[in-house]
Protein backbone atom coordinates (compact mmCIF):
# COMPACT_ATOMS: atom_id res chain seq x y z
CA UNK A 1 0.00 0.00 0.00
CA UNK A 2 2.61 2.73 0.70
CA UNK A 3 4.45 1.78 -2.05
CA UNK A 4 0.95 2.69 -4.14
CA UNK A 5 1.25 5.97 -2.91
CA UNK A 6 5.00 6.48 -2.84
CA UNK A 7 4.10 5.73 -6.27
CA UNK A 8 1.29 7.87 -7.01
CA UNK A 9 2.59 10.52 -5.49
CA UNK A 10 5.86 10.44 -7.92
CA UNK A 11 3.41 10.27 -10.66
CA UNK A 12 1.34 13.21 -9.56
CA UNK A 13 4.52 14.91 -8.96
CA UNK A 14 5.94 14.19 -12.45
CA UNK A 15 2.51 15.07 -14.01
CA UNK A 16 2.65 18.72 -12.48
CA UNK A 17 6.30 19.05 -13.76
CA UNK A 18 5.50 18.38 -17.53
CA UNK A 19 2.06 20.55 -17.35
CA UNK A 20 4.31 23.23 -16.04
CA UNK A 21 6.69 22.70 -18.88
CA UNK A 22 4.13 22.23 -21.78
CA UNK A 23 2.59 25.83 -22.17
CA UNK A 24 -0.11 26.58 -24.46
CA UNK A 25 0.60 28.90 -27.37
CA UNK A 26 -0.84 29.68 -31.09
CA UNK A 27 2.51 28.90 -32.77
CA UNK A 28 5.21 26.05 -33.07
CA UNK A 29 7.53 27.11 -29.71
CA UNK A 30 10.49 24.31 -31.40
CA UNK A 31 10.72 27.50 -33.82
CA UNK A 32 10.71 30.78 -31.49
CA UNK A 33 13.11 33.23 -32.63
CA UNK A 34 12.18 36.94 -31.62
CA UNK A 35 11.77 37.87 -27.71
CA UNK A 36 8.34 37.83 -27.17
CA UNK A 37 7.69 34.36 -28.50
CA UNK A 38 10.70 32.55 -26.24
CA UNK A 39 8.81 34.68 -23.19
CA UNK A 40 5.56 33.04 -24.21
CA UNK A 41 6.80 29.38 -24.47
CA UNK A 42 8.80 30.01 -21.15
CA UNK A 43 6.19 31.37 -19.00
CA UNK A 44 2.77 30.09 -17.98
CA UNK A 45 0.93 33.07 -17.46
CA UNK A 46 2.31 35.00 -20.79
CA UNK A 47 1.27 31.50 -22.35
CA UNK A 48 -2.21 31.71 -20.93
CA UNK A 49 -2.64 34.95 -21.89
CA UNK A 50 -1.62 34.52 -26.15
CA UNK A 51 -3.88 31.51 -25.79
CA UNK A 52 -6.46 33.91 -24.99
CA UNK A 53 -5.29 36.43 -27.13
CA UNK A 54 -5.77 33.68 -30.07
CA UNK A 55 -9.28 32.20 -29.04
CA UNK A 56 -10.40 35.86 -29.16
CA UNK A 57 -8.22 36.73 -32.75
CA UNK A 58 -10.21 33.77 -34.32
CA UNK A 59 -13.91 34.75 -33.22
CA UNK A 60 -13.09 38.08 -33.88
CA UNK A 61 -12.08 36.34 -38.19
CA UNK A 62 -14.70 34.09 -37.95
CA UNK A 63 -17.60 37.61 -37.52
CA UNK A 64 -15.34 40.14 -39.33
CA UNK A 65 -17.28 41.02 -42.39
CA UNK A 66 -13.42 42.03 -43.79
CA UNK A 67 -11.15 39.44 -42.74
CA UNK A 68 -8.58 40.51 -44.85
CA UNK A 69 -8.39 44.32 -42.60
CA UNK A 70 -8.41 42.07 -39.66
CA UNK A 71 -5.46 39.55 -40.36
CA UNK A 72 -3.65 42.27 -41.98
CA UNK A 73 -4.29 44.19 -38.36
CA UNK A 74 -2.79 40.91 -36.56
CA UNK A 75 0.55 40.89 -38.64
CA UNK A 76 0.95 44.77 -38.11
CA UNK A 77 -0.09 43.84 -33.96
CA UNK A 78 2.53 41.12 -34.09
CA UNK A 79 5.60 43.79 -35.09
CA UNK A 80 5.15 45.58 -33.02
CA UNK A 81 4.64 42.92 -29.99
CA UNK A 82 8.36 42.06 -31.45
CA UNK A 83 9.29 45.63 -30.33
CA UNK A 84 8.64 44.48 -26.93
CA UNK A 85 12.15 43.96 -24.60
CA UNK A 86 10.56 43.62 -21.42
CA UNK A 87 7.87 41.18 -19.97
CA UNK A 88 5.83 43.69 -18.93
CA UNK A 89 5.37 45.31 -22.15
CA UNK A 90 4.73 42.11 -23.44
CA UNK A 91 1.80 41.45 -20.95
CA UNK A 92 0.77 44.94 -21.36
CA UNK A 93 0.87 44.28 -25.51
CA UNK A 94 -0.98 41.04 -25.15
CA UNK A 95 -4.01 42.19 -22.74
CA UNK A 96 -4.50 45.66 -24.84
CA UNK A 97 -4.99 43.38 -27.83
CA UNK A 98 -7.00 40.58 -26.57
CA UNK A 99 -9.60 43.21 -25.36
CA UNK A 100 -9.28 45.09 -28.74
CA UNK A 101 -10.17 42.39 -30.53
CA UNK A 102 -12.89 41.69 -27.59
CA UNK A 103 -14.54 44.74 -28.64
CA UNK A 104 -14.83 44.03 -32.43
CA UNK A 105 -17.53 41.78 -31.18
CA UNK A 106 -19.49 44.48 -31.00
CA UNK A 107 -18.09 47.60 -32.72
CA UNK A 108 -16.40 47.11 -36.23
CA UNK A 109 -13.66 47.83 -37.55
CA UNK A 110 -10.98 46.62 -35.30
CA UNK A 111 -9.05 49.03 -33.35
CA UNK A 112 -5.30 49.77 -34.52
CA UNK A 113 -2.77 48.18 -31.90
CA UNK A 114 -0.58 49.79 -29.41
CA UNK A 115 3.17 50.11 -29.79
CA UNK A 116 3.77 50.10 -25.92
CA UNK A 117 7.52 49.83 -26.88
CA UNK A 118 8.21 52.92 -28.17
CA UNK A 119 5.04 54.83 -26.53
CA UNK A 120 5.96 57.44 -23.43
CA UNK A 121 3.12 54.81 -21.61
CA UNK A 122 5.63 53.39 -18.59
CA UNK A 123 5.93 49.45 -18.99
CA UNK A 124 5.63 48.18 -15.69
CA UNK A 125 3.00 50.76 -14.42
CA UNK A 126 0.72 49.72 -17.57
CA UNK A 127 1.38 45.89 -16.74
CA UNK A 128 0.30 46.33 -12.81
CA UNK A 129 -2.69 47.83 -13.70
CA UNK A 130 -5.83 44.69 -13.24
CA UNK A 131 -7.00 45.74 -17.16
CA UNK A 132 -3.80 47.47 -18.58
CA UNK A 133 -6.06 48.91 -21.90
CA UNK A 134 -5.16 52.02 -24.21
CA UNK A 135 -8.47 53.54 -24.73
CA UNK A 136 -9.11 53.02 -28.88
CA UNK A 137 -12.21 55.57 -28.06
CA UNK A 138 -12.33 58.66 -29.88
CA UNK A 139 -12.29 61.68 -26.95
CA UNK A 140 -15.42 63.79 -27.15
CA UNK A 141 -13.72 67.07 -27.78
CA UNK A 142 -11.92 65.83 -31.05
CA UNK A 143 -13.94 67.05 -33.92
CA UNK A 144 -15.27 64.54 -36.44
CA UNK A 145 -13.46 66.63 -39.35
CA UNK A 146 -10.13 65.77 -37.52
CA UNK A 147 -10.83 62.01 -38.11
CA UNK A 148 -9.21 60.18 -40.88
CA UNK A 149 -11.22 57.25 -42.99
CA UNK A 150 -10.73 54.95 -45.12
CA UNK A 151 -11.70 56.43 -47.99
CA UNK A 152 -9.50 59.53 -47.60
CA UNK A 153 -6.84 57.27 -47.55
CA UNK A 154 -7.98 55.95 -50.85
CA UNK A 155 -8.63 58.94 -52.08
CA UNK A 156 -4.85 60.49 -51.42
CA UNK A 157 -3.48 56.83 -52.99
CA UNK A 158 -5.36 57.06 -55.40
CA UNK A 159 -4.42 60.94 -56.77
CA UNK A 160 -0.68 59.55 -56.02
CA UNK A 161 -1.10 57.21 -58.46
CA UNK A 162 -2.27 59.35 -61.23
CA UNK A 163 0.52 61.78 -60.24
CA UNK A 164 3.03 59.22 -60.93
CA UNK A 165 1.25 58.00 -63.71
CA UNK A 166 0.93 61.18 -65.37
CA UNK A 167 4.75 62.03 -64.72
CA UNK A 168 5.92 58.46 -66.51
CA UNK A 169 3.94 59.59 -69.29
CA UNK A 170 5.73 62.66 -69.45
CA UNK A 171 9.54 61.07 -69.11
CA UNK A 172 8.64 59.31 -71.66
CA UNK A 173 7.87 62.00 -74.17
CA UNK A 174 11.30 63.70 -72.72
CA UNK A 175 12.86 60.16 -74.09
CA UNK A 176 11.38 60.53 -76.73
CA UNK A 177 12.72 63.81 -77.72
CA UNK A 178 16.07 63.26 -76.37
CA UNK A 179 16.17 60.27 -78.97
CA UNK A 180 15.22 62.69 -81.63
CA UNK A 181 17.73 65.00 -80.79
CA UNK A 182 15.75 68.04 -79.85
CA UNK A 183 16.65 68.19 -76.54
CA UNK A 184 19.26 66.82 -74.11
CA UNK A 185 18.78 65.01 -70.82
CA UNK A 186 22.30 64.39 -69.96
CA UNK A 187 25.28 66.24 -71.76
CA UNK A 188 27.60 63.15 -70.95
CA UNK A 189 28.71 60.77 -68.16
CA UNK A 190 29.58 63.05 -66.02
CA UNK A 191 26.46 65.08 -66.62
CA UNK A 192 24.70 61.93 -65.60
CA UNK A 193 26.72 61.18 -62.19
CA UNK A 194 27.07 64.04 -60.90
CA UNK A 195 23.18 64.94 -60.48
CA UNK A 196 22.20 61.27 -59.58
CA UNK A 197 25.12 61.88 -56.78
CA UNK A 198 23.28 65.26 -56.10
CA UNK A 199 20.74 64.15 -53.33
CA UNK A 200 23.01 61.23 -52.05
CA UNK A 201 26.04 63.32 -51.42
CA UNK A 202 23.58 65.78 -49.53
CA UNK A 203 22.24 63.17 -47.57
CA UNK A 204 25.55 61.74 -46.71
CA UNK A 205 26.59 65.76 -45.74
CA UNK A 206 23.86 65.65 -42.95
CA UNK A 207 24.68 62.48 -41.78
CA UNK A 208 28.48 62.88 -41.69
CA UNK A 209 28.08 66.53 -39.64
CA UNK A 210 25.64 65.01 -37.35
CA UNK A 211 27.17 61.64 -36.58
CA UNK A 212 30.69 62.02 -37.17
CA UNK A 213 31.81 65.91 -36.37
CA UNK A 214 28.28 65.52 -34.00
CA UNK A 215 27.03 68.95 -35.06
CA UNK A 216 23.51 69.27 -33.53
CA UNK A 217 21.07 68.15 -36.21
CA UNK A 218 19.34 71.39 -37.27
CA UNK A 219 22.60 72.46 -38.23
CA UNK A 220 23.56 69.30 -39.87
CA UNK A 221 20.25 69.69 -41.80
CA UNK A 222 21.57 73.33 -42.88
CA UNK A 223 25.15 72.09 -43.96
CA UNK A 224 23.22 69.15 -45.74
CA UNK A 225 20.48 71.48 -48.00
CA UNK A 226 23.98 73.89 -48.38
CA UNK A 227 25.87 71.07 -49.67
CA UNK A 228 22.62 69.77 -51.88
CA UNK A 229 21.73 73.47 -53.37
CA UNK A 230 25.31 74.30 -54.60
CA UNK A 231 25.22 70.72 -56.16
CA UNK A 232 21.77 71.46 -57.63
CA UNK A 233 22.62 74.69 -59.03
CA UNK A 234 25.53 73.17 -61.56
CA UNK A 235 22.71 71.02 -62.72
CA UNK A 236 20.26 73.79 -63.33
CA UNK A 237 23.73 75.79 -65.34
CA UNK A 238 24.58 72.50 -67.07
CA UNK A 239 20.90 71.44 -68.34
CA UNK A 240 20.01 75.35 -69.54
CA UNK A 241 23.73 75.28 -70.99
CA UNK A 242 22.72 71.87 -73.04
CA UNK A 243 18.89 73.01 -74.25
CA UNK A 244 18.63 76.91 -73.85
CA UNK A 245 15.24 78.13 -72.95
CA UNK A 246 12.67 75.90 -74.50
CA UNK A 247 13.61 72.74 -73.61
CA UNK A 248 14.83 73.20 -70.27
CA UNK A 249 12.25 72.71 -67.98
CA UNK A 250 11.57 69.39 -69.94
CA UNK A 251 14.97 68.16 -69.70
CA UNK A 252 15.14 69.22 -66.16
CA UNK A 253 11.83 67.44 -65.04
CA UNK A 254 13.22 64.13 -66.84
CA UNK A 255 16.04 64.08 -64.56
CA UNK A 256 14.05 64.87 -61.09
CA UNK A 257 11.51 62.21 -62.44
CA UNK A 258 13.99 59.43 -62.99
CA UNK A 259 15.57 60.22 -59.49
CA UNK A 260 12.11 60.21 -57.89
CA UNK A 261 11.22 56.81 -59.59
CA UNK A 262 14.37 55.51 -58.45
CA UNK A 263 14.46 56.17 -55.14
CA UNK A 264 10.68 55.82 -54.60
CA UNK A 265 11.75 51.73 -56.00
CA UNK A 266 14.39 51.54 -53.32
CA UNK A 267 12.41 52.86 -50.88
CA UNK A 268 9.61 50.20 -51.69
CA UNK A 269 12.43 47.71 -51.56
CA UNK A 270 14.26 48.24 -48.52
CA UNK A 271 12.41 49.56 -46.14
CA UNK A 272 8.88 47.15 -46.42
CA UNK A 273 9.85 45.36 -43.67
CA UNK A 274 10.47 41.57 -44.92
CA UNK A 275 9.63 39.01 -42.42
CA UNK A 276 11.64 35.97 -43.69
CA UNK A 277 15.06 35.65 -44.69
CA UNK A 278 13.89 34.27 -48.24
CA UNK A 279 11.85 37.55 -48.74
CA UNK A 280 14.75 39.69 -47.70
CA UNK A 281 16.96 37.99 -50.36
CA UNK A 282 14.63 38.56 -53.08
CA UNK A 283 13.98 42.80 -52.21
CA UNK A 284 17.87 42.65 -52.27
CA UNK A 285 18.35 41.02 -55.46
CA UNK A 286 15.58 43.54 -57.09
CA UNK A 287 16.76 45.58 -56.09
CA UNK A 288 20.31 45.23 -57.22
CA UNK A 289 18.35 44.83 -60.64
CA UNK A 290 16.56 48.41 -59.92
CA UNK A 291 20.26 50.11 -59.78
CA UNK A 292 21.52 48.69 -62.78
CA UNK A 293 18.55 49.03 -65.17
CA UNK A 294 18.73 52.78 -63.25
CA UNK A 295 22.37 53.12 -64.42
CA UNK A 296 22.04 51.88 -67.62
CA UNK A 297 19.22 54.53 -68.89
CA UNK A 298 20.93 56.54 -67.62
CA UNK A 299 23.74 55.92 -69.74
CA UNK A 300 21.98 55.53 -72.87
CA UNK A 301 20.46 59.13 -72.10
CA UNK A 302 23.67 60.07 -72.06
CA UNK A 303 24.39 62.29 -75.50
CA UNK A 304 28.09 62.12 -75.61
CA UNK A 305 29.28 58.46 -74.23
CA UNK A 306 32.24 59.35 -72.49
CA UNK A 307 33.41 61.27 -69.24
CA UNK A 308 34.75 65.11 -68.85
CA UNK A 309 36.81 66.23 -66.35
CA UNK A 310 35.22 68.05 -63.56
CA UNK A 311 36.27 71.20 -64.24
CA UNK A 312 35.29 70.86 -67.92
CA UNK A 313 32.22 70.08 -66.26
CA UNK A 314 32.26 73.01 -64.34
CA UNK A 315 32.85 75.30 -66.88
CA UNK A 316 30.91 74.33 -69.69
CA UNK A 317 33.17 72.34 -71.73
CA UNK A 318 31.35 69.55 -72.21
Amino acid sequence: MSRFNIGSGLFAMLLTLVSAHSNATSFDCAKASSFAEKSICTDSSLSRLDEQLNSEYVRALEGAPNKVQVRQDQRDWLRLRDNCKTGNCLAASMTERRNALARTKAVRPTTAPTDFANTGVDQSATAMLPNPVISATVPATVKPATLRSAADDHQELLILKIALSVMAMLLLVCIYLHHRGTLTIYQDYTDALWTSLTPILGIGAYFVASVWLEIPRNYSFYVGCVFTGLMSLQVLVQTYRSNGIWFFLLSLFAKVALLIFYFLMMALLLCGGARTKGEARRRRGWSVLTTTVFVLLSGWMCRNRQFSSIDDYIAGRT
